[in-house]
């Protein structure tokens, strides 16, 4: 075989299934290579930033290698942006580029950029290949590096290189996989408990890293009478649905998740990373379980590091801990939580026109199915998803995390299709963030996935609008011309809708969550609807009261 075979044999190995991006001269035989096989696809995307999100979303979905192709130059550069989303969001993706003919290499030729330079920041691993006598050695090397930390790798293939025969008669194309877990030491997990057992008020943090620790994580709240918040992430594990729950933390969080971050004397951080250092406690002690000791108390002091996943050290921490009897400040957090649902249900069962983007949210949590897979994409859509969307146990929720990338949600619907073809996939997005990578649409018509992309249409970018005036700054640079989405999604051979009155989102969201083709939902909803931080300062009022004081003016 050459070199191209050999590298979409191993993607097989692997388990990949999909190979998302645009072909071109440079990787030409590779995409041929898949061409020529039934085990593997290729999926042609409108833009390759698109291709890497599918590739993206299918990772963090299902926890397996994905792939995605870009030519040499600017289609290798394109990826970056969504590789970038893969990276921060610990997705093994593996990135293939190609490059100018290995003669060339160096010389500034037409199209080309030094991508290992390019790609030594986003990738655990970029490497080119010169010689076919190096396969499949770098590959080997590529699929491990974006497996096991897990992230982004990069193998680069020169036009001339693909086609080459592969000298190396290597069988084994198959990394092995270690398939236990890391258990904190005995002596870590002694003192984690000591610490616990003096506490009266705990509180658990849950960020994705718990996946797979669901009932250890529930088993150790009913233990100890804590109640549980979690990331944004996190949704996708462990959401209000479930009792112990409270809800999120941050800026997007709630009211509820902050009050008990104030007012527990001990924080068990499980598997989460949570970057913004104001929203910890500022007295209450630490135990932190987590893999990665670069990651260990980077964001707040830890007083008992806890170095393992989630599940086996909740295993082995749970029989260390006396249960706790008094629930006093479990059902304190329980009535604090019903409270402010009621308070949140007065928007979500709101009749105002233009419509309120909380009874959006409301209105699809109650039409989608139990396994429904959700799509955030990022700025105000987030916020709304992340308080006023539960996820249920058996459905899905992902977005672009730690990056925060506008265009995520539609290209991450389309790569969740394809890796859950019996499955609702519904993508939320703003107008801003939609129309960016918008002509990937047509890819879902394509490949005939029928899947929803809710557009919350507030003819701005809102968001950032809220940014400025939490500066004290007027809104400016941030409206929107759209174009009619409705006739976007026909044009491109699916089916759109608009909605304009709340009385008409059950109807139109059923039908278009129903229909056979992939569909648009264009609501318009109140651009003026505010999202407030679960706890306001001093400066953040002031500023927020200039900034509308400027815009009078």
């Amino acid at each position: 075989m050459n070199v191209a075979d050999l590298i979409v044999e191993i993607l097989v190995a692997h388990g990949v299934e999909h190979v998302f991006g645009i072909p071109g001269d440079a990787i030409n035989d590779i995409t041929d290579a898949v061409r020529r096989r039934d085990d593997i696809d290729f999926v042609l995307t409108r833009h390759e930033e698109a291709g890497a999100f599918m590739a993206s979303a299918q990772a963090k979905l299902t926890g397996r290698l994905t792939a995605c192709v870009g030519t040499a130059g600017p289609g290798a550069v394109h990826l970056l942006n969504a590789l970038y989303d893969a990276k921060h969001d610990h997705a093994p993706v593996l990135a293939i580029t190609g490059q100018v003919a290995t003669a060339f290499v160096g010389t500034g030729y037409h199209q080309e950029v030094d991508s290992e330079r390019l790609f030594a920041d986003v990738a655990e691993y970029s490497r080119t290949v010169m010689s076919e006598d190096q396969m499949p050695g770098l590959m080997l090397e590529a699929c491990k590096a974006a497996i096991s930390t897990p992230g982004v790798a990069h193998l680069s293939v020169p036009t001339d290189v693909g086609g080459r025969r592969v000298k190396s008669s290597r069988s084994d194309l198959q990394l092995g996989s270690e398939k236990g877990q890391m258990q904190p030491c005995s002596a870590s997990l002694d003192e984690a408990a000591g610490l616990i057992d003096s506490a009266t008020r705990v509180v658990i943090l849950a960020g994705i890293g718990a996946a797979g620790a669901r009932e250890e994580l529930l088993a150790i709240s009913r233990h100890l009478k804590a109640p549980i918040i979690r990331t944004l992430r996190a949704k996708d594990l462990i959401d209000t649905c479930d009792e112990a729950c409270i809800g999120g933390l941050g800026l997007l969080g709630n009211v509820t998740g902050s009050a008990a971050m104030e007012a527990c004397d001990l924080l068990l951080v499980v598997g989460a990373d949570f970057p913004y250092k104001d929203f910890y406690p500022a007295d209450a002690r630490i135990v932190q379980i987590e893999p990665n000791p670069g990651r260990m108390g980077r964001r707040a002091p830890v007083a008992a590091p806890l170095r393992g996943q989630a599940r086996p050290a909740l295993e082995a921490l749970l029989p260390r801990i006396r249960e706790k009897t008094d629930d006093s400040f479990y059902r304190d957090m329980q009535q604090q939580k019903a409270d402010e649902s009621e308070d949140m249900q007065s928007a979500e069962q709101s009749d105002s026109v233009p419509i309120k983007p909380q009874r959006v949210m409301a209105e699809l949590s109650a039409l989608a199915s139990d396994n429904a897979i959700f799509l955030a994409d990022t700025g105000t859509s987030t916020a709304w998803t992340a308080r006023h969307l539960p996820i249920g146990l058996e459905q899905r929720y992902s977005l672009s995390s730690s990056l925060g990338s506008m265009a995520f949600a539609l290209p991450a619907a389309i790569g969740a299709r394809f890796a859950y073809p019996d499955r609702q996939v519904i993508a939320i997005a703003g107008d801003g963030a939609f129309a960016m990578l918008m002509a990937d649409f047509v890819t879902a018509v394509k490949y005939k996935l029928p899947i929803t992309c809710l557009i919350l249409n507030n003819s701005k970018l809102g968001f950032i609008a809220l940014e400025q005036e939490a500066k004290g700054l007027p809104q400016h640079s941030i409206d929107l011309l759209n174009p009619d989405f409705v006739k976007v999604a026909e044009a491109c051979g699916g089916v759109g809708f608009r909605v304009e009155k709340p009385q008409d989102l059950a109807a139109v969201i059923g039908q278009a969550i129903a229909a056979p083709d992939p569909a648009i939902v264009d609501i318009i909803v109140d651009p003026d609807e505010l999202i407030l931080p679960p706890r306001i300062g001093v400066k953040q009022a002031f500023n927020f009261g200039l900034a509308k004081v400027r815009e009078v003016l």
